[in-house]
């Protein structure tokens, strides 16, 4: 069950879409979602402030104070779109906190993921990705699974989910992460890609399925060949205009151990146009 779900801002204002998904997520279990603002402490503010006093031509003292500020901005509008959204939405069963702490915003933000159960963050705004923006950090050092939202609501309920599976110890974590949400699903679509000629997927994802039967789940297995396409692509438009899915469930796949590399170029190409949540794991 994700009882406790964190939403943390990474510096940004507070995400609707990411609040609508956690509250989705809390909401059967009677769960709290929790949103977390960091304030850059005496420490963070003197960093930042020296290393970009030495490229500008104001004062330490002019940067430290517009950093202060445009914190105190942020948190306000966080604030107040957290307030309001608490106010618009049924909370149901489920609640809702605002947590504000100081330090490391990156530090703090994997300290608190720890004591939860899922995280769900929002997609960062161009120019920022999910490697600058500390999406990455969060999923590889918190220890716990990740739930990223669409730049846009995703109306459809969580209940059809479809798992993008490539044999792997990545997918596999993900996967066993993911059974609270499987565990409530109607639909069950175990879908693989074949990016080369003859490669035999779907005796994996048929091996996946029987599986999760075992846990009295009904999955159905298919398979994608991509034949030259991108199969990115591919799994995109099979979840989400074929299937309907509700939630993407995927792995984390890279061709290096480095964080940088944590989202190769598969896994970047679907968290950056998926219309719909992709749950993720490390």
């Amino acid at each position: 069950m994700f009882k406790n779900v964190l939403v943390p801002s990474l510096s940004s204002v507070c995400s609707v879409p990411a609040m609508e998904l956690a509250l989705k997520m809390a909401r059967p279990c009677e769960g709290h979602v929790e949103f977390l603002h960091v304030h850059p402490d005496a420490r963070e503010l003197a960093r930042y402030a020296g290393s970009l006093d030495v490229e500008s031509s104001m004062f330490t003292s002019q940067i430290w104070e517009a950093m202060e500020e445009g914190d105190k901005q942020c948190a306000a509008r966080s604030r107040k779109i957290f307030d309001a959204f608490c106010t618009e939405r049924k909370l149901g069963t489920a609640s809702a906190s605002f947590r504000e702490l100081s330090g490391n915003n990156r530090d703090r933000t994997i300290a608190r993921a720890r004591y939860s159960d899922l995280v769900v963050m929002g997609r960062p705004a161009a120019p920022e990705d999910l490697t600058t923006d500390g999406t990455a950090d969060v999923l590889v050092e918190s220890g716990r699974p990740l739930l990223l939202a669409p730049s846009a609501p995703c109306n459809r309920p969580l209940t059809t989910v479809v798992i993008a599976w490539k044999p792997g110890a990545s997918a596999a974590r993900t996967v066993a992460a993911a059974m609270p949400l499987l565990a409530q699903a109607e639909k069950i679509h175990v879908l693989a890609i074949g990016e080369t000629n003859g490669e035999d997927v779907l005796a994996p994802a048929e091996h996946l399925a029987a599986y999760l039967r075992q846990h009295g789940l009904k999955p159905q297995a298919g398979h994608l060949s991509a034949g030259g396409k991108n199969a990115a692509d591919m799994l995109l438009e099979a979840a989400d205009d074929k299937l309907k899915a509700g939630v993407l469930v995927m792995g984390g796949y890279g061709h290096s151990r480095a964080r940088e590399f944590i989202f190769g170029g598969f896994t970047r190409r679907v968290l950056h146009q998926a219309p719909l949540p992709v749950f993720m794991s490390h």
